[in-house]
């Protein structure tokens, strides 16, 4: 009896160490494969099935050892996916909606706990933003070698018109744009890490610079302005927790200086022309929030049903297009799901802050080399879903993947920061 214990031990070893490869395999690929994307989610859910499945036999748990790992965010998300049922049984594309809610949406969260089931240690964090960061610098030099040499990204091909804005191996710009966005406070928190790091530090400082460079082609004002807010928040939040006066000053030259520098550079790469500011599109936006308003206006409290919005939003519009989505995420959430929906989803959102801020107030934190980490990436996420307010990121399969991951790391180093009262968070 005892040899099967120890290799029902070791077979969940393995199985531990597969689910770790496989979560490094999709952030690595994450910017260039949504195949791989999603044969990685197919094949981690089939490894902890598996997992499962031995604790089960071996601690006579039964169907208790398929719950969920315990987090801080299980409540809401189980509210937001009961609530999303609802919507889809609610729809009158109900047969649409449902199997859309359990193949796309659900995803988000399978994402989530995965991460939460694989990362487990301060090792394991450190090499899944090693991989992230290799994938990161991969994804730099690709958009600036497609920008400025080839006109063609060198890993899928896609080209664009020489001069035009930078993909890399994203459909769209703005795509591009949005993974910069969260990624740039991450790396410029390794910039100031403490203690024997200083290779890191310089490592960060190469990469930070070059994704600057590589948002700047991506010639997106959205992502623009929600990087400067997220290197923002993370500088107020950095600098508020070791000296207050530092606070003020590097708030006031980040202000001044960044938008001037970026502007600066975006004239350079245009030739010195004053670029229009395609008023138009700013205009075409407004008025298809306007008519998802309306939308909305007409199933408020459980929305239209899950995935349902391009099919219905036809009948609402008041110009003539292609079908579109909404260009604001929390709109079409909100008209997928309705404000019930929109609620629990923000629930989700304050309780990650709470969790975040929680963790990050105990003096014992103030010098864990974690702690700039973890600031950071919460700045980079934030930075995103401000940006989402502006773009149809939730809908997109490689940034809504990229976000649940995110937001997974960021739980397990924030529990993984020293707390005197572990109860308290």
């Amino acid at each position: 009896m005892i040899w099967l214990v120890s290799a029902q031990c070791a077979i969940k070893h393995k199985i531990d160490s597969l689910i770790r490869f496989f979560l490094c395999l999709l952030i690595f690929w994450l910017p260039y494969s949504p195949a791989i994307i999603e044969t990685c989610v197919i094949i981690l859910s089939f490894l902890w099935a598996i997992k499962r499945g031995i604790m089960s036999y071996q601690d006579k748990r039964g169907l208790q050892a398929f719950c969920l790992p315990a987090t801080v965010l299980n409540k809401p998300i189980l509210v937001f996916g009961v609530v999303a049922v609802f919507s889809s049984l609610a729809s009158p594309f109900w047969e649409q909606s449902l199997p859309n809610f359990l193949t796309k949406t659900l995803e988000w969260f399978i994402v989530y706990f995965l991460v939460i089931e694989g990362i487990r240690t301060r090792k394991h964090i450190y090499l899944i933003l090693g991989v992230f960061l290799v994938t990161l610098l991969a994804t730099v030099l690709d958009s600036l070698i497609q920008y400025y040499i080839t006109s063609k990204d060198i890993f899928l091909g896609h080209t664009i018109d020489p001069g035009t804005r930078a993909t890399a191996g994203f459909k769209t710009p703005n795509g591009l744009g949005a993974y910069l966005t969260l990624a740039i406070p991450l790396i410029f928190s390794g910039m100031v890490i403490k203690g024997g790091f200083f290779k890191y530090r310089l490592t960060a400082i190469g990469i930070f610079f070059l994704a600057i460079w590589s948002l700047i082609l991506t010639f997106s004002r959205n992502a623009w302005a929600t990087t400067l807010c997220g290197l923002i928040s993370f500088v107020a939040l950095f600098f508020f927790r070791q000296q207050r006066i530092k606070l003020y000053f590097i708030l006031g030259i980040l202000s001044i200086l960044v938008p001037l520098w970026v502007y600066g550079i975006f004239i350079l790469a245009n030739g010195l022309d004053i670029p229009a500011w395609r008023s138009v599109t700013a205009l075409w936006r407004l008025g298809v929030w306007a008519d998802t308003m309306t939308m909305i206006k007409d199933s408020p409290f459980l929305g239209h049903g899950v995935n349902t919005f391009m099919q219905l939003f036809e009948t609402y519009r008041t110009d003539i297009g292609n079908p579109t989505y909404a260009h604001n995420s929390y709109l079409q959430l909100t008209a997928e799901t309705g404000v019930l929906g929109l609620a629990a989803f923000l629930w989700i959102l304050v309780t990650l802050l709470r969790w975040v801020l929680t963790g990050l107030a105990s003096d014992e934190t103030r010098e864990d080399p974690l702690v700039p980490l973890v600031m950071g990436l919460g700045a980079g996420i934030f930075a995103f879903l401000v940006e989402s307010a502006l773009d149809n990121h939730f809908y997109s399969l490689q940034l809504c993947v990229y976000l649940w991951f995110m937001i997974g790391v960021l739980v397990v180093m924030t529990k993984e920061l020293p707390c005197p009262n572990p109860s308290e968070r």
